[in-house]
């Protein structure tokens, strides 16, 4: 599961990063790091130190985002646990600009976080003007890249070659199923399922531990007396039932979460309120915040 070795900072950015400039409560940080250390085999320590690095890595991006070369990060645990970070050019001699501890590590891209941000606003506005459908878009920040989702490739690369459609060379299309949009889904008590509309839900870079549970016919983690979060799911994220449990699980990675049992989202992200537009279907007066953007594959 790729979430799980490469945690990524992107799509929204200020959000994932002020929430682990806070100060962590000591209690919920164990917590957090026991379930790393049993999502990734490691030990209890080094969860701690890799959870510390990630929340510096979320800090530093406050320093690094204004920069015109910058490409995005990600925190790496395999083969090594680092902080990686993008830059257009050179990256090494950019980022001893702002760092030069070991643990930080560069590299160079073809493409800038406001070249793909770019592209792909170029890229809606072609296809509304080529007349063809969008599914969604997604920025790639591993492989530098804007993935144009779409149901019809074909049709998207006629028109590419009749030049009714011309995209930047960051932008690719990645052709999905039809059941890739999402619908809206209920099961069992889960009466509401807030989703992203688009493929990508979120691609931040923070941790949630606790437990599953259903309130007010929304999905919650957290604690069922004390502090929990309202779930806002990725597109990819499907209600299912197994051997009697109602379970979510995730078309990107294959992974299942039980209601009802302790979970780890990785990679994801607190937010308030949801962005405009991000949301498939409006969220419940009764299914109240804060609220946890959990990313694809979580």
């Amino acid at each position: 599961m790729k979430t799980l070795h490469r945690l990524l900072l992107a799509t929204l950015p200020l959000l994932a990063a002020g929430a682990a400039a806070q100060q962590p409560d000591p209690t919920s940080m164990s917590d957090s790091a026991l379930h790393l250390s049993r999502t990734l085999g490691i030990s209890l320590e080094e969860a701690e130190a890799r959870m510390r690095l990630a929340d510096r890595l979320a800090v530093f991006q406050l320093r690094v985002r204004s920069d015109p070369d910058f490409a995005g990060l990600y925190l790496e645990h395999e083969p090594k646990a680092q902080a990686v970070v993008l830059f257009k050019g050179d990256a090494a001699a950019k980022l001893k600009r702002y760092v030069g501890d070991d643990a930080f590590v560069a590299r160079s891209v073809e493409y800038s976080l406001a070249d793909l941000t770019s592209a792909e606003t170029e890229a809606k506005e072609a296809f509304k003007a080529a007349g063809l459908a969008l599914v969604g878009t997604e920025r790639d920040i591993e492989a530098n890249r804007v993935l144009l989702h779409v149901v019809d490739d074909a049709a998207a690369k006629g028109a590419i070659a009749a030049g009714r459609l011309k995209l930047s060379p960051a932008a690719v299309l990645n052709a999905v199923g039809d059941d890739s949009i999402p619908q809206p889904q209920k099961l069992g008590a889960v009466t509401h399922f807030p989703q992203a509309r688009d493929p990508s839900g979120a691609a931040m870079q923070a941790l949630f531990t606790g437990t599953l549970f259903v309130k007010d016919g929304c999905l919650r983690v957290g604690s069922e007396t004390g502090e929990s979060r309202l779930v806002l799911w990725p597109s990819s994220a499907r209600l299912a039932e197994d051997a009697g449990k109602l379970v979510v699980r995730d078309g990107a990675a294959g992974r299942a979460l039980t209601v009802g049992a302790a979970v780890s989202l990785s990679g994801g992200g607190t937010v308030e309120p949801p962005p405009p537009g991000y949301l498939l279907e409006g969220i419940p007066r009764t299914c109240i915040g804060p609220y946890w953007i959990a990313a694809k594959g979580w």
